[in-house]
This record gives C-alpha cells, structure tokens and sequence, in this order.
C-alpha cells in the first residue's frame, strides 16, 4: 500500500509539473506574439502572471529556469532574447509602466528562489537592475543591486564571485552611481586574483573585464595596472585599446603612445596612431603629420590594403584632413579595394562641403570599379559604393552610381533591383524627396516594381501631412489601372488619421472606388477592391470594409476559370492575414472554390489569430471549418490560449466544443502513422487520432477544475487500459 502510495504520489507529483510546464512555456510563446505586434499592455499581463505561477512552483531546476527564461539571465554562453528583454527595447521612454510591472514582478518572484541558485539569483537580480536603468528607473535599480549584492555573498568559487560582482558593479555604473561601484571592483579584483585554473585565459579574462571597467569609470592608470599584472606572455588586451583611447582624448598623448607601442596587431596599432593624429591635427599639426605618417607606415607594413583605407578613414572621422587620407587612398593598387576607399574620401569631401572635388573623386571612383577584372568582384565594389553613400544618407550619390550599372548586370541584381533597393531605404528613413527621384528612374514599363514604391512614397507623404503632394503622385501615369485607386485610398486614409478630415477623405476613398469598378479585368478590379478594405481597416473603419470584401467577391464569380478565382481570393486573403485583419480574411477564405486551398487559407487565418491572441475571430473561423480532427485542434488550441489568460470560463466552454468535435472524427479510436517506410520501417502513435483527442481534453478539463467533466469525457474511452490510466491522471487535480 505504501509502494502503491508513493507512486501515485510520485505520478502525480511528474502529472502536475509538465501541466505547470506546458502552461507556461504557452504563456511566454503567446507574450512574445504580443510584443511583436505592439501589443505591450497584453504582452506585461501575461508575463506577470507567468511569473505569478512560477512563484508558486516549489524551489527546483524547472523554476529557476523559467525566471531565468523570462528575465534573460541565462548562463552568459546561452544565446537568448527574453520576452522581457523584448518588451524593455519596445516600451516607450516616456510611458514604461508595461516594462516596469514586469520587472517588479520578476524582483518578487525572484526574492522566493532558495539560497542553493545563488548564482542564477545574482545574475536575474542583476538584469532585472540593468532593465530598471534602461527604462529611466536609476533608484529603482540601486535597490535592486543591493539585493544582488547580497545574493552574490552565498556564492561558492572564486571565478563565479568574480563574474557575478564583475556584472553587479557594471550595473552600478550603468545607474550613475560610480562609486558605489568601486568597492565591489575591488573584491571582484581579490577574488579574480586567488583563481586557479588549468587555463590561465580564464583568470585573464576575469582580469581584463574589471580592468575594462575601471577604464570605464576613468580610473584609467588602475585599469592599466591591472592588465599589466596578467602574467600570460603575448597576452592581446582589447582593455589596452581602450585606454590608448583614453589618454588621447584626456590629452595625455605621451602616456597613450608609450602604451600603444606594447601593441603588438601592427594593424591595431596602425588604427590608434591614425585616431591620435586626428585628433591632434587642429592643434598640433606638425606631430600629427608625423604620427599618421607612421600610421600609414605600420598599415603598409602588414600587406593588407584594407587595413590601410581602415586608418585613412578612421584618422578623417578623428578629424585629421581629408586630402592627407585621400593621398593615402589614391597610392592603393588593388583596385578592388580602392575604388570603396575614393567612394569613402568623395563623401568625405562632401561633408566638408566640397562638392567639386567630392564629384571628382566620385568618378574617379567609378573608373576604377571599372578596372576590376572580375565581374563579381567589380559587381561587389559598385555595391560597396551604393552602400556607403546609403550610410551617410547621400541618396543622391548611391543614385549616381546606379545608374553607371549596364543592362544584365548583377550588383547583386540589375539596376531596377538596385534603384528599388535604394528607394526603399530612403523612404524607411522618412527621405521622399529622394526616394521620388529614385524611383523616378525607373522606367514606366516596369510598373510592378515602381509603383508599388510610388505608393509608399505617396502613404508617407501623407502621413507628414503633405496631402497635395500625395494626390500628385497618385496622378503619375501607369500601364497598372490598379495603381491610382489603390494610391488615393491609402492618402484617404493617412487624412484621416492625421488630420481627422472626413470630407476630402470621403471624397477620395469615393474616387478610389469609382476607379476600380471602371477597371475592365475582373482579377485587377476585384484585387483593387480588396485593397481598398484594407485601407479603410488600417484606420478602423471596419464597417465599409466588408461591404468592399463582399463586393471583391461577387466580382471574383465572374472568373469563370475555378483555378484563376481560387488563386486570386487565396492572394486576398494572404494580404490580409498578413496585415492581421483575420476576420476580413476568414470572410475572403470562405468564398475560394478550391475545398483544400479553402482550407488552408481558413487555416492560416485561424492560426495567425490564435497566435496574436485574437480568439474572437479565431472562434469565427472555428465555425467555417467542418474536418473534425482540424476543429477539435483548433478548439482545444483556444481554449488553451483562454486558460492562459485564467479565463476557465471559455476555457470550458471551447473544450465542450472541442469533446462534441472530437467524438465525430470517423475511424478507430486509436491509430498508428507511418513515419518511416523502407526496410526499417517506423511507426508511431497518432496523436490526432480520437482516443488521443479525448484523452487531451478531459485532462484540460481536470487542470482548469472541473474533474467531473474529465470524467465524463474519459468515460467515452473504449480501450479500458487507457481510461483507468487517464482516469489515475485525472485524480492528480482533485
């Protein structure tokens, strides 16, 4: 009996943490789907309540994990972006309270861990101080690290203590409160000293990270003693760089030049003496000439062409003279490397204002990429100049350079490519002037690539309120008759939602309307339609949309082909899956002639909603569907999400829904598939099968309280071996 006892105690106690399990790894899948669609308030409620369930676990492996997942304080070597990290980057400066609801919720649960994960504790309360500063929180934070300060004391080996008070004192210091930061330097430094290892990097790492952080709190000459004391011969110090740094911008040249010559990277080196010159150009210029002579020199040294462009540019941007770099520049031989580098010293001299000069370097250039043997190389090198001029927002010169692209060649594509590229950059950087000019020169007969760019433009103009240059746009003539129409609704609806016109926008959403009915191709006039719904839905006017839906339907009819109607409805309702307006899609999903691209359309739509937390049109949807085993997963997949937000309520009713699916699905009540054929043949258990169905369900019903309906449900079970397994299972959650 006792046997017996701790078994099922034993099953239980396994049964209820993978529920515990499988909850939570749900509830932070669905936070992220919040953040990524900005939905942060939603995104803050749900991982507070994870972290409330977390709290409730006892002290384990699985626990500490799960804070340490939402927090982002896994070990150093995991790569990991957290829901809460996530959530931090998106919050708004002015209004974190979603971020900072999480992160005291976090603190709390964290408070709860035992004193055996010192170690994870430290580091958790040591992210969670970071996020505190990062939102604008500083006290908040110093509080925090005082917990921290003390969790780091139960932690057992040297280099552990090192790394956790390494991190707490950065944290001080990312708050402002440098000195506070400093004693803790100093313990980290006595534990790092007493490290033993087999591998001496690992006490010299330890070393470097607290030396690198004295640097940065300027107590530059501790920093270099420390590094100084790492006893490995050779040993390359990134701190060393940074202190070269260091001197240099405080003015103490000769202690920065003294440490730079310990510098063995000749093109470290090379790259420091160019900064030092720089920057001593407008007050020293006889020595700065000297030292970035020198520098050139060491670049020279190591037969590496770029490593010389590398110094020529960083010795401008520390504010040494352009010419002396662009002599530099111009005494390269690889071609491939210079052509970028005269790119680099044009936009240099544009900068400064020198225009003439600037184009002068800019064809010469172009000359050179044109010397490159190579086509893939010289390909690469036009890039590279596109690329730089789209980095330092001179739109104009990247244009210039497109256009030397011949027909048929790749830069990784032809120019139209190109100028798309281009175009697009500068309208994701608010430069429609630019992007107008761009796109201007792409040719009329290639409208799929230039209008839709056109309507950007267009959409972003109107959303500055530059209205009367929106509408112009829309007027530019087309070979597309979609391009009008689909360009004045989108201005219509950047009116409204700037400035809350209703008349002028009223008016073009009519012209925009009126157009696409005169449109003759019924494809075009019926995709047109849908376009426009989709603008009148980015602005919430959800109730002319439909109606426009509706109407892109009833024109579809008129394709008499079923595969062309098929095609051109699963396209309209990708569009608006993709831009998140399910219902829209469902209405569009449920017109396509084609049962299994009906489907799938109906499927995406449905999944899409699930994943975004839309269970109202998720639901919609549910009802459309009538494969009993894609219904019942969907029903349960629903009430899981309702379970996750603690509404049992729906959770129960959609597992009702989901029991009377379920008990239709023809065929045996357990099956097995075939995964793998052929002389080793593998099968397995269908888990969509009836029985496993069943079983799902009335487990769910027994993990939100209501074990009388588990039982009801595994009481339909045929095989009795399952039922009293599943019925033991269902004891777990009296």
């Amino acid at each position: 009996m006792t046997q017996a006892t701790s078994n099922s105690s034993a099953l239980c106690r396994s049964e209820r943490q993978q529920n515990q399990v499988t909850l939570l790894n749900g509830m932070l899948e669905q936070a992220d789907q919040y953040i990524a669609l900005g939905r942060l308030d939603e995104a803050s409620i749900l991982l507070v309540r994870s972290l409330q369930t977390i709290r409730g676990m006892e002290n384990s492996a699985d626990k500490v994990t799960f804070i340490e997942r939402v927090v982002g304080s896994l070990p150093p070597d995991i790569a990991y972006t957290s829901p809460l990290e996530r959530l931090v980057r998106a919050v708004p400066t002015q209004s974190p309270q979603a971020a900072l609801a999480v992160i005291s919720a976090a603190y709390d649960t964290t408070q709860t861990v035992s004193s055996g994960y010192s170690a994870s504790k430290t580091r958790t309360l040591t992210a969670l101080a970071n996020y505190a500063t990062r939102i604008g929180q500083p006290d908040r934070s110093v509080n925090i690290l005082g917990q921290a300060l003390n969790a780091s004391n139960l932690i057992q080996g040297a280099e552990f203590k090192t790394i956790a008070l390494s991190n707490v004192a950065e944290a001080y210091i990312n708050a402002g409160q440098a000195n506070d930061a400093v004693p803790i330097l100093a313990r980290s430094l006595q534990f790092a000293q007493t490290i033993t290892s087999s591998n001496p990097y690992r006490k010299a790492n330890a070393l470097e990270r607290i030396a690198s952080l004295y640097a940065r709190i300027n107590q530059v000459d501790r920093a270099l003693q420390i590094v100084r004391s790492i006893s490995i011969s050779n040993y390359q110090s990134e701190t060393v760089l940074t202190l070269v740094n260091r001197y240099s911008e405080a003015g103490q040249v000769d202690r920065a030049l003294e440490l730079l010559r310990t510098i063995a990277s000749a093109d470290r080196k090379a790259e420091l003496l160019a900064m030092i010159a720089g920057r001593l150009t407008a007050q020293q210029p006889d020595r700065a000439r000297q030292l970035y002579a020198e520098a050139v020199s060491t670049a020279r040294s190591t037969q590496n062409a770029q490593a010389v462009v590398t110094i020529a540019v960083r010795y401008v941007e520390a504010g040494g003279l352009v010419a002396a770099a662009e002599e530099t520049v111009q005494a390269i031989e690889n071609a491939f490397v210079k052509a970028p580098a005269q790119g680099m010293m044009a936009l240099f001299y544009a900068k400064a204002g020198q225009s003439d000069r600037a184009d002068a370097l800019l064809t010469q250039a172009l000359a050179t990429a044109a010397t490159i043997g190579e086509a893939s190389e010289r390909n690469s090198a036009i890039q590279q100049l596109i690329e730089q001029a789209i980095q330092a927002g001179r739109y104009d010169v990247a244009l210039r350079v497109a256009q030397t692209i011949q027909t048929g060649e790749a830069i990784p594509s032809d120019r139209v490519q190109v100028l798309m590229q281009i175009a697009d950059r500068a309208i994701a950087t608010d430069r429609y002037d630019a992007a107008l000019e761009i796109t201007n020169q792409i040719p009329s007969n290639f409208a799929g690539n230039r209008d839709p760019l056109l309507l950007k433009i267009a959409r972003g103009l109107a959303e500055a309120g530059e209205f009367d240059r929106a509408q112009a746009i829309a007027q530019t003539p087309s070979l597309d008759q979609s391009f009008r129409p689909k360009t004045l609704a989108a201005i219509a609806a950047q009116i409204l939602k700037v400035s809350g016109q209703i008349d002028p926008a009223t008016v073009l959403f009519e012209q925009a309307i009126d157009l696409a009915n005169a449109i003759e191709q019924p494809s075009t006039r019926a995709e047109t339609l849908a376009a426009i719904a989709i603008e009148y839905l980015r602005i919430n006017f959800t109730g002319d949309a439909p109606q426009l839906l509706n109407q892109a339907i009833t024109v579809s009819q008129s394709i008499e082909n079923p595969s062309d109607r098929t095609v051109l409805l699963r396209s309209i309702a990708e569009q608006l899956t993709a831009a998140n307006y399910y219902q829209a899609a469902l209405q569009i999903a449920q017109a396509i002639p084609d049962s299994t691209e009906r489907i799938y359309s109906l499927n995406a739509a449905i999944e899409k909603a699930v994943n975004a937390g839309d269970l109202i049109a998720a639901a919609a949807g549910l009802n459309q569907l009538n494969d009993p085993v894609v219904k019942t997963r969907w029903l349960v997949t629903v009430a899981d999400r309702y379970r996750q937000l603690g509404d049992r309520t729906q959770a129960a009713t959609f597992l009702n829904q989901a029991f009377q699916t379920a008990r239709t699905i023809p065929g045996a009540e357990s099956r097995t598939i075939t995964v793998r054929g052929g002389e080793l043949p593998l099968t397995g258990e269908d888990d969509q099968d009836r029985g496993s169905f069943l079983a799902a369900i009335a487990l769910r019903f027994a993990q939100i309280n209501q074990v009388p309906q588990a039982l009801q449900v595994a009481q339909v079970l045929q095989n009795r071996a399952v039922r009293q397994q599943l019925v033991q299972r269902i004891g777990c959650y009296r």
